[in-house]
């Protein structure tokens, strides 16, 4: 007897499962409800550059993406050139030098409901921005500052062309005191200078050196900008140093010596004769 009633309430339960249910559930409810003027929307993200040089452009974007939605770009400092179709992108035209040295690009978001965020502020640094009368032999010369956390770095610079920049020196002071190998070959790079004032410097061989006896080829990749304003032009890089083949740098394998895991470069064209050197800040070498 006592299985038969299991058994019924067994059945009972099924067929109450099935049954469908009437009126909404408190879920179904709450979504029914929901309309698109109910999104109060709020600039999550944005990317582009923080430093910009005058007279060029650059894309500035929000990075993500919601339906229906549109973006609103504006700028008192700046020209906004155009907008992509789905308006998450801008390119900014930089035509003007700020006084206070920075612009402002604004953004906003109005959902398919036509609700519209609160402006979010982009600020980024406007330099100016002089053309190089000879290309890249403009730069060439002695340049003296300092290479990858070293002081009294001098590094030499001849053209081979309008835009490529032969430089030598580059992380030599590092790779012969922190690094202990002695350079034996090598040591000049080709690097690209760009006509809005950025260089690049390739993924190429620097140089061979010698440690307990034995050769090691060395090879370097950045990138840097140029300054042909001031006096004395400037140059600032970002590099690391790998051995031939190498996917990880030296910079980025011993980060915690080198903010940013890379090396930087920070040069001056002072017209000062090559070979002259300053004090050299040693750091303490590791052992390996």
């Amino acid at each position: 007897m006592k299985k038969n009633i299991i058994a019924r309430l067994a059945f009972l339960l099924v067929a109450v499962m099935l049954f469908p249910a009437c009126g909404e559930t408190y879920i179904e409810e709450n979504q029914n409800a929901y309309t698109a003027q109910d999104v109060v929307p709020l600039i999550l993200g944005t990317s582009g550059p923080s430093l910009v040089l005058q007279t060029f452009v650059y894309d500035f974007k929000v990075t993500y993406a919601r339906s229906g939605s549109e973006w609103n770009w504006s700028s008192s400092d700046a020209t906004v050139q155009s907008v992509s179709a789905d308006t998450r992108t801008a390119t900014i035209l930089f035509d003007n030098l700020p006084a206070s040295g920075k612009a402002v690009i604004k953004v906003t978001e109005t959902t398919a409901g036509g609700v519209t965020s609160p402006e979010k502020d982009i600020e980024v640094t406007v330099k100016q921005f002089c053309p190089l009368p000879n290309g890249a032999g403009s730069l060439v010369g002695s340049w003296t500052g300092d290479d990858a956390y070293y002081d009294g770095a001098v590094i030499t610079a001849t053209s081979s062309s309008s835009t490529i920049l032969n430089m030598s020196g580059i992380s030599e002071l590092f790779i012969e005191d922190w690094w202990g190998e002695t350079v034996i070959d090598g040591g000049t790079i080709a690097v690209t200078v760009n006509n809005d004032g950025t260089i690049n410097i390739p993924r190429q061989y620097i140089y061979t050196t010698e440690w307990d006896g034995d050769p090691y080829d060395y090879e370097i990749e950045g990138t840097g900008l140029y300054d042909f304003c001031p006096d004395d032009p400037t140059i600032y890089l970002q590099y690391d140093i790998y051995y031939a083949g190498d996917d990880t740098g030296l910079a980025e394998t011993y980060a915690a010596y080198f903010p940013n895991a890379y090396f930087v470069s920070n040069l001056a064209l002072t017209g000062k004769k090559g070979g002259e050197k300053g004090p050299v800040t040693r750091l303490i070498p590791i052992e390996r």
